[in-house]
């Protein structure tokens, strides 16, 4: 198994590293992690006997596993740090939202690079990861990729390097889909006479068991949707007004948007 290092212990960096300790793929004194900030779990992983370094300039030579969780802006200056660090034999996973596999071949021309786009989920393990990697890529650093950002969730694999950008409007933007709707749902409890607190959990637990039955029924969304839809019904109402506002038409040029904003942050 590589040796892991994650550079940058933020959010979805601490995900991944929570993820392959909660599933046992490494022990804490396998990572090293480079960090500034010492927050309370870089100390307690410093605890548990994982090498904490500052600066990427400190690894030592001959990288196996690198994990890239650091902010865009910062790619170059990571990258050409480690660059004589690495060989063919390096992995480097992405996280990088915008950061092409081209831009990173161009500081380090020898490595194995996925790039992957994971969503806020991973932090409760149940994120959706889309993955694509260079001509470099082994067999079987496809297959420890895999693992790696399937112990935050869900996760495959893409043969084309655009589909990060389709996966960044579906998957990664999705969640605030989700929280929009929800928001809507408390808004609209609380505008019936339900008070916040009820609002709340009407709207949390209605889309938590929604997608908890979506994800355990063997039907589509569609189906799902029928069954829930009776003749001349409330649901039936509902769905009426919304398709006369064409609701889910709006929906999908947004995902659209999205998708083309993505294209457009790649290029810059």
């Amino acid at each position: 198994m590589k040796k892991p290092v994650v550079i940058g212990c933020g959010n979805m960096g601490s995900a991944i590293i929570k993820a392959l300790l909660q599933q046992k793929i490494y022990t804490a004194d396998a990572f090293t992690i480079v960090e500034k900030l010492k927050t309370s779990f870089v100390q307690q992983l410093a605890e548990e006997k994982a090498n904490i370094l500052d600066r990427p300039d400190d690894l030592s030579d001959g990288l196996e596993l690198v994990v890239l969780a650091v902010k865009p802006q910062d790619f170059e200056i990571v990258l050409k740090s480690i660059a004589s660090k690495t060989d063919h034999e390096t992995l480097v996973i992405s996280i990088m939202a915008g950061i092409s596999i081209e831009a990173m071949e161009s500081q380090l021309p020898q490595a194995q690079i996925i790039r992957c786009m994971p969503n806020t989920p991973c932090s409760v393990h149940q994120g959706m990861t889309v993955y694509f990697g260079n001509s470099r890529v082994s067999a079987s650093s496809f297959q420890l990729a895999q693992q790696i950002l399937s112990a935050m969730g869900k996760a495959f694999q893409v043969s084309e390097e655009i589909m990060i950008d389709a996966a960044t409007a579906i998957s990664g933007s999705g969640p605030a889909y989700v929280f929009y709707l929800a928001e809507a749902l408390k808004e609209g409890a609380a505008k019936l006479g339900f008070t916040d607190e009820q609002a709340d959990l009407l709207a949390t637990q209605t889309l938590f068991g929604a997608a908890k039955l979506l994800n355990q029924s063997a039907d589509s969304p569609e189906e799902l949707r029928r069954k829930v839809t009776s003749p001349g019904g409330t649901t039936e109402a509902a769905l009426n007004y919304f398709a006369e506002k064409e609701v889910k038409e709006e929906l999908i040029k947004g995902f659209e948007v999205s998708y083309r904003r993505s294209l457009e942050l790649g290029k810059k």
